[in-house]
């Protein structure tokens, strides 16, 4: 009985093995899985907004001149706090060109006798810039230059009494932006400001017959922290 059941089988196998051949000869070719390279282009860097907030020190120079009683210098520093925002462009060259603006508040001031029995004090403690920048990415790091226009408040006060005007100059610098993420930078960066003679209080000094000139500079150097939108 199994000599007949092995006979039985080994001829079935041997029917179907040329219709499962011709099977097998009919079906295409099973094909490799291609796998192709997708590149995608990063986004430089540096490109994009971005805005931050920082602080320091600055050390400030200034020259009061009025007509018929000389004039007189005097030197008042402070820190500074600074918030700053701009626009970035990274060229293919790692050369990066951008645009800045700023707003800073002082402490910087000094009191001054009057010569009546009570002092004064004079400074100035606000002032903002518009810049342009010119950098070069090294990665991470971007060494710029920075220079535009300026503007400030310069004040007296004594007693109850404060008079103040705005003054127009110039700013240069430079500076170092570091990558610490994608989107997180810190910053560390140098500023001369510089106020050339100009009339202030007008209505004051006309009254009293006399013209009012004034001109400041400032050193600054300020540290900050920014993020990349």
């Amino acid at each position: 009985m199994k000599k007949l059941s092995a006979s039985l089988l080994a001829v079935y196998g041997a029917s179907c093995f040329p219709a499962f051949a011709a099977d097998l000869a009919l079906r295409p070719p099973i094909q490799p899985v291609a796998y192709q390279e997708v590149y995608v282009e990063e986004e430089p860097l540096w490109n994009g907004p971005y805005a931050g907030l920082g602080g320091g020190y600055g050390w400030t120079g200034g020259r009061g001149t009025i007509s018929g009683a000389g004039s007189r210098g005097l030197n008042y520093n402070g820190a500074i706090a600074n918030l700053f925002a701009g626009y970035n462009k990274q060229l293919d060259n790692n050369i990066v060109v951008g645009i800045e603006g700023d707003a800073e508040y002082s402490w910087g001031k000094r009191e001054v006798p009057t010569g009546l029995g009570f002092n004064g004090e004079i400074g100035s403690d606000w002032s903002g810039t518009l810049r342009g920048r010119l950098g070069y990415s090294f990665g991470n790091a971007l060494v710029y230059v920075t220079g535009g226009a300026a503007v400030a408040n310069a004040y007296i006060r004594a007693l109850d009494v404060s008079v103040s005007d705005t003054i127009y100059g110039y700013t240069v610098g430079a500076g170092l932006d570091y990558a610490v993420t994608d989107s997180i930078f810190t910053r560390l960066e140098y500023r001369y400001t510089g106020y050339p003679d100009q009339k202030v209080v007008e209505d004051l000094a006309s009254a009293a017959g006399a013209t009012a000139k004034f001109k400041m500079h400032t050193h600054a150097v300020m540290a900050g922290l920014g993020v990349k939108f």
